[in-house]
């Protein structure tokens, strides 16, 4: 609770939330169940898979979630997709190598999805366009992975004799009818004795791929009219079976090698936005919820820019004086016309929501993300390595940094003699946030592979007779004494020159040589500077230190949380 308060007392203090928005700022869950979830890593890299499973612990209300898999290097967007999960539905999926060199996504689930199918492989569209082959496919098998409850979907409205209404389990508000109307949409995607739901056969589950609002806002009037017995494309939630979000949702991955069965496990780190849904003591309730729908339907519709502007940080998706490039020539952030700046990428409704887009009405997209980051927050780490040769050691220490798109981002087909590629959502850049941004121009570079790089430092690594090398310490080929933390989703390979012999990364690991030490533990500062180059922030990342070793061809894994 405490860390809760005290993140959100930061945000309202150094970005202006106001009273709203400073208690409504998005906090980490202790128990992994919430909102918006965060995978920390995926890799179908060499003989590795990962196995996925989404939980709705909500025993009496469905959901509508979208899931998204993004790069390593740079966070793009390789796949996503929506699941519709019945009370107390589990979905699983399988993800590994295809015979197309992608990584692939395969599923048995019986759970309605979006599109109907989601066994296929990932798309390269939005990676480095001057990749091909299997360097391109590369980009699509290890990164991170994003889950979020956009809404969700309850049995009923569920009247009472008396009148007075709770939809969803959440909402007491007067009715106008004193007979229960069955929701359509939860029926659509109800699980019946193990059977596949209706789906797609109904007309309740296929009126989500018309609505034509970007952001579904139910106010009190319409939880007063009750669900419709038929969903029509009225733009509000009420109107197609949705209602804000109680979270409940969560996440765990495995990871296996295939050939020697080692595995690695874990759960989602989970994220809660605490908004009100309605003022609980109003008979008559007036103005809308705080708490949004975040449902977009799954199709290539284009948002406008100013949707845009209302739903995400992305740098990519913004533009006008929303966003900065970083010239070469003078070395700082620059804009031709700020007026005439146009989104590098056009975003469609499939892309929402994402990370920075607000479940609470009274924040901006940027504010949501901050708040975020607050909560993943750093100043440094511990975990164990074992790298002795006797049992085939081995040790990656894995960082994920899911926020960091939302201040940079890479925009591929913009790279010139005269520009980087680097694109600053300008939020970040202005007074008074440059001075407690986490990643900004003067942070953050970009290497020869066209990935962006934020600066950090070397680990100290101790062995298990307490002695600590004092020098010798090699990050290669990175400044002496700096660890560059390259790729939104990086890994730090210990012992093994170039190579990562736990979890096969390909894309953008790191060594890190503490010989003669090959067992042990460390500690690491993950700390960088703001724009005075003299304040420290604490980086925001989730992951933690994968170890393997081996008896023979029986391979072993344990993973370790950062502490």
């Amino acid at each position: 609770m405490k860390k809760s308060i005290l993140a959100s007392s930061i945000a309202a203090a150094m970005f202006g939330l106001g009273a709203v928005g400073a208690q409504a700022a998005v906090t980490a869950t202790t128990t992994g169940i919430g909102e918006i979830l965060v995978v920390p890593y995926y890799t179908a890299q060499a003989e590795n898979a990962t196995l996925l499973t989404i939980t709705n612990t909500d025993t009496s209300n469905g959901k509508a979630v979208k899931v998204r898999f993004r790069g390593a290097a740079n966070s793009d967007d390789v796949f996503d997709f929506q699941v519709f999960l019945s009370p107390a539905d589990v979905w699983t999926a399988n993800i590994s190598k295809g015979a197309d060199g992608k990584a692939k996504l395969t599923t048995t689930d019986l759970s309605c999805t979006k599109p109907a199918s989601v066994n296929a492989s990932f798309a390269t569209l939005r990676l480095d366009p001057t990749l091909s082959g299997d360097a391109l496919a590369n980009g699509t098998r290890e990164g991170y992975i994003e889950i979020f409850t956009m809404a969700d979907i309850p049995k009923s409205n569920a009247l009472s004799s008396s009148g007075a209404a709770t939809v969803g389990s959440l909402f007491s508000v007067p009715q106008t009818s004193t007979t229960d109307i069955t929701n359509p949409l939860f029926t659509a995607i109800k699980h019946v004795k193990g059977a596949q739901p209706p789906c797609s056969t109904s007309s309740a589950f296929t009126a989500l791929d018309a609505l034509t609002a970007t952001r579904l806002t139910l106010t009190p009037a319409t939880y007063a009219t009750g669900i419709p017995t038929t969903p029509t494309n009225t733009g509000t939630a009420g109107g197609v079976g949705l209602v804000p979000s109680s979270g409940k949702l969560m996440a765990n991955w495995t990871i296996i090698n295939t050939v020697n069965s080692a595995a690695w496990s874990g759960q989602a780190y989970a994220f809660s936005d605490g908004s009100p849904i309605l003022p609980s003591t109003s008979v008559s309730p007036t103005g809308a919820p705080n708490k949004m729908v975040n449902y977009f339907p799954q199709t290539s519709t284009a948002l406008t820019a100013t949707e845009a502007a209302n739903l995400t940080a992305d740098p990519l998706f913004l533009s006008g004086n929303l966003v900065q490039g970083y010239s070469k020539t003078t070395q700082d952030l620059a804009n031709a016309s700020a007026s005439t700046v146009a989104a590098v990428t056009t975003p469609a409704r499939y892309d929402m929501p994402d990370v920075s887009t607000p479940y609470d009405s009274g924040l901006t997209p940027t504010q949501n993300a901050i708040g975020i980051q607050l909560q993943m927050g750093k100043a440094s780490v511990i975990a164990e390595f074992a790298t002795e040769s006797a049992i085939s050691g081995s040790t990656d220490w894995q960082f994920t940094m899911p926020t960091r798109r939302y201040a940079v981002a890479m925009a591929y087909n913009k790279i010139s003699s005269t520009d980087d590629g680097r694109r600053f959502n300008s939020e970040y850049a202005s007074t008074p946030n440059k001075l407690t941004a986490v990643f900004h121009a003067f942070n953050t570079t970009v290497n020869t592979s066209n990935i962006i790089c934020v600066t950090g430092s070397a680990p100290k690594a101790y062995d298990r007779e307490e002695q600590t090398a004092t020098s010798g310490v090699v990050i290669s080929p990175q400044v002496l004494g700096q660890v560059s933390f390259c790729g939104e989703s990086s890994v730090l390979a210990w012992n093994n020159g170039v190579a990562s012999s736990a979890l096969k990364a390909a894309l953008t690991v790191y060594p890190v040589d503490v010989a003669p030490f090959s067992t042990g533990w460390a500690t690491m500062t993950t700390t960088t500077t703001a724009y005075d180059t003299a304040t420290v922030r604490n980086l925001p990342f989730v992951g933690g230190a994968f170890l393997k070793a081996s008896n023979g061809v029986q391979g072993y894994g344990v993973y370790q949380s950062y502490r």
